[in-house]
């Protein structure tokens, strides 16, 4: 039995050890680092607590501060002990679009999922779902949803209708998620899905209360990997007394192992025409460990896509009521196509030239572009005289491209027409929203569906005016952010029906 004094003297040398060692590496991230030459505060270079400051304690604004770094320190700098972040648009387009040699960096995408696309790290494995995702969004399989997703459209002019008829605002970021959410599930599920848990299949109501704190979670579990072992021992009922949102995370669990099972005894049910079947009947190791992985894949499509979908085109609508001339000029175009714009596909409206040029130019400045991309290279790296070492992760952001001013002459304005005149060859090398090559995201189809014809259909007959807030204060109180904050009202507007 230890006494209290041996306690106070082993407590104390055990603290001082720790203190010790904080010391020493702190030095030695500063000084004898590898990455040590590489400018970048000196607080970011000692500790991963000066990313967590920015993304996890201040509603993930570290995006914005590395901006910020960029512009103090240049276009290399050092963004944590072990990542640097490079903000060069010539090479990093060559970097990271087209060099095979990278992998994704496994500390950045831990998040609870193992298994889902955005976060696989094995690369065969990846390429192996990816190509399979990627036929899913063309041929056949895809036409034969045509049909609903001209439905979905259709609904979505129905609320902008309600609202012109009834003199009400209408809440975008609400309408046009909610529309990414039915089109997802539709083309998840398959569109007369009423099996187990059928309830389940509406997430749009709580998504925007319950699903955002999910994906700011990240940027604690990162830091606390222990968070998600957490879960794990804490009794059902009060882990989603604390986090409500997995009272959800559980029925969609539920929904999913029940309907992979049903599938494998009893073959495929009427709704059959569900990317869920396709995905698990080609890659038998979605059933591995409880259906785990064709549950994180579904969750990462369902959330992911209706977040790409709603986000893109209130961003968009964004821009044209900032810019009522634009809008204005998009309607004649419209008014002028002999397409049946309720009809026409996105290969179809692209010969519409001001359409195509107000949907580009709206995701360029979209905010979804602001996450980060790193990848690890198993080769060293020279750049401008820095030596990135192997195995360094070395990140970018999409929107570094669509921001730079020697591409997009006054990127931060709304200009259509840069895509319409000029070196649009050049324009459309560095438009990189949704990636390039293997590791680009496969629902991009989908994305240019939706966005395109729901453009099309809602400014040809309404036009619209913000009714809650001025622009400035939409965009700096996070109504634009993929994931906005909480107290975030949502983008509200008047609607005015258009007179032929």
């Amino acid at each position: 039995m230890l006494s209290k004094a041996s306690i106070v003297i082993l407590a104390a040398c055990i603290v001082g050890f720790l203190a010790v060692k904080t010391i020493v590496t702190v030095i030695y991230r500063l000084y004898f680092h590898p990455l040590a030459k590489v400018p970048g505060p000196k607080i970011a270079a000692a500790t991963r607590g000066y990313e967590f400051w920015y993304q996890g304690l201040q509603h993930t604004r570290f995006p914005a501060k590395i901006k910020e770094l960029h512009n103090q320190y240049g276009p290399i700098i050092r963004i944590s002990p072990e990542e640097i972040s490079l903000n060069d648009s010539e090479f990093n387009i060559e970097y990271f679009m087209h060099d095979k040699k990278l992998k994704k960096d496994p500390w950045y995408y831990y998040f609870g999922f193992r298994n889902a696309l955005f976060v696989l790290t094995n690369k065969k494995k990846h390429k192996e779902r990816q190509t399979n995702l990627a036929d899913s969004f063309r041929g056949s399989y895809w036409r034969a949803s045509y049909p609903m997703m001209t439905r979905e459209i259709q609904t979505l002019v129905g609320k902008f209708e309600k609202s012109a008829e009834e003199k009400e605002e209408l809440n975008l970021s609400k309408a046009f998620r909610k529309t990414g959410n039915e089109v997802l599930r539709n083309f998840l599920l398959g569109e007369h899905y009423d099996g187990p848990n059928s309830a389940s299949r509406d997430f749009a109501t709580q998504a925007d209360t319950l699903f955002h704190p999910l994906f700011r979670a990240a940027s604690w579990t990162r830091h606390f990997p222990f968070l998600i072992l957490l879960q794990n021992l804490i009794p059902g009922r009060v882990f989603v007394a604390i986090v409500p949102m997995m009272k959800y995370n559980r029925e969609i669990k539920h929904m999913i192992r029940s309907l992979i099972f049903y599938h494998d005894a009893n073959g495929r049910p009427e709704y059959s025409h569900a990317l869920l079947y396709k995905i698990v009947d080609h890659d038998p190791s979605y059933r591995d460990d409880k259906c785990r992985a064709a549950i994180e894949e579904f969750m990462e499509l369902l959330w992911g896509g209706r977040e790409v979908l709603g986000h893109s085109l209130s961003n968009i609508c964004f821009h044209l009521m900032v810019n009522p001339e634009v809008m204005d000029k998009l309607y004649v175009a419209l008014k002028a196509s002999d397409l049946n714009l309720s009809t026409a596909s996105y290969v179809q409206l692209q010969t519409i030239p001001y359409l195509w040029a107000v949907c580009k130019e709206g995701i360029r400045l979209q905010r979804g572009g602001d996450f980060r991309i790193p990848r690890v290279n198993k080769d060293d790296v020279q750049y401008k005289g820095f030596l990135i070492p192997a195995e360094t992760p070395v990140s970018m952001s999409p929107n570094f491209f669509h921001q730079d001013e020697s591409i997009f002459f006054e990127a931060t304005k709304f200009k259509p027409d840069r895509w319409l005149s000029g070196d649009v060859e050049r324009l459309e090398r560095f438009w990189n929203p949704f990636g390039n090559g293997s590791r680009s995201c496969g629902g991009r189809p989908m994305a240019y569906e939706i966005v395109f014809r729901g453009v099309a259909n809602v400014f040809r007959n309404y036009s619209m005016v913000l009714s809650n807030c001025d622009p400035e204060y939409c965009s700096n109180e996070g109504m634009l952010e993929v994931f906005p904050q909480s107290t975030t009202t949502g983008l509200r507007v008047i609607v005015t029906k258009r007179g032929d």
